[in-house]
C-alpha cells in the first residue's frame, strides 16, 4: 500500500500537491500508474482522482505481467 513518484514515497495526503507540481513542470506530460499484483484498488483510484483534480488528462495504468 505505497505510492511512489520518481523514486520517492509520497504520503496519500500530499499526492495531489505532488502531481500538481510535476504537472506544472510538464503540462503536456502523462501519468503512468504502475501497479503490481498486491496493489490495492482504493490506492489506484486515489491516484487517478488526484491526477484528475490536478488537471492531468492523460493517465494510463501499467500492470505487472503474469
Amino acid at each position: 500500500g505505497q505510492i511512489w513518484i520518481d523514486r520517492h514515497q509520497v504520503d496519500p495526503r500530499s499526492l495531489r500537491a505532488a502531481i500538481e507540481r510535476l504537472h506544472g513542470e510538464n503540462p503536456q506530460g502523462a501519468i503512468v500508474i504502475q501497479a503490481d499484483r498486491k496493489s490495492q484498488n482504493h490506492l489506484l483510484v486515489a491516484v487517478m482522482d488526484a491526477a484528475k483534480a490536478a488537471g492531468v488528462n492523460r493517465v494510463a495504468i501499467a500492470a505487472e505481467g503474469s
